[in-house]
């Protein structure tokens, strides 16, 4: 065996279709674009709602992986959303109620992939077969802040860390499964134009491009070593300073509604 099979979850979206041209010109590579809508695609398509967990177990099982060294999954999907009714102090789990919707549509959509995914690779190594397996999720990097304006996205993208860096080192795996966390800035996508329509265009100069996403990625994505990592990838603002920013609930806020133009 010496091909892979990259599988790119959101493959419509900004982020996923980077991916997926990228891995399209890969060689020994097959490149599967899932999708919950239609497609124009030279990659392998699957059409599937991810938040179907029953569909989305069909659709893996249906998979041929005898025939793969490596698999690789790139999880593009997730929605977010600002909380503005929360209370203005740094993010207590204990105390956080969750958005479900958010919650699973950034946690469940991978986990119903990944677990028949899992379980068929496992299959397959009883058999005698060595397939590894690498998995990337994706988040903000203004999680490590705990941003008590977007709680449920940081909730789930804090639990969906701790799924895949479990499997990444579990010792039943022997080292067969890699999981990668790429935490991103604001990315210049259809869906943040949408959700921050009032961002100036100096602001935006400074959204990152998914093509860099991409570019700064694939190096860290196809090294076997270490089982679990975590990278981030960002658009330097020149004189920004995080933690200040980030500990400042008001100019957040301030910021965040004029750019979506509420309040």
């Amino acid at each position: 065996m010496n091909s892979r099979l990259v599988i790119i979850t959101g493959a419509n979206g900004a982020v996923g279709n980077c991916f997926v041209k990228h891995f399209l010109q890969e060689k020994h590579t097959d490149c599967l674009a899932v999708s919950r809508s239609p497609m124009v695609t030279k990659a392998l398509h699957c059409q599937v709602d991810l938040l179907d967990s029953q569909a989305t177990e069909k659709a893996v099982n249906q998979l041929e992986l005898a025939s793969f060294s490596d698999v690789m999954v790139i999880h593009g999907v997730g929605k977010f959303k600002y909380e503005n009714e929360c209370s203005q102090k740094p993010l207590n789990y204990t105390q956080t109620k969750v958005d479900q919707e958010i919650f699973s549509s950034n946690y469940h959509t991978f986990v119903n992939v990944v677990k028949p995914l899992v379980e068929k690779l496992n299959r397959e190594h009883q058999r005698g077969y060595q397939t590894r397996l690498a998995l990337c999720g994706f988040g903000s990097i203004t999680d490590k802040y705990k941003i008590p304006f977007w709680r449920s996205y940081t909730y789930a993208k804090d639990t969906l860390r701790d799924y895949i860096k479990d499997l990444a080192t579990s010792q039943e795996w022997g080292g067969l499964i890699r999981g990668r966390f790429i935490n991103v800035s604001t990315t210049d996508t259809g869906n943040e134009n949408k959700l921050r329509p009032h961002a100036t265009t100096q602001e935006k100069k400074y959204w990152l491009k998914p093509e860099k996403i991409v570019k700064q990625s694939i190096g860290f994505l196809e090294r076997l070593t270490p089982l679990w990592q975590e990278i981030d990838i960002y658009e330097p603002l020149p004189g920004f300073n995080p933690q200040a920013y980030y500990s400042n609930y008001h100019t957040i806020r301030n910021k965040w509604e004029r750019q979506m133009g509420v309040g």
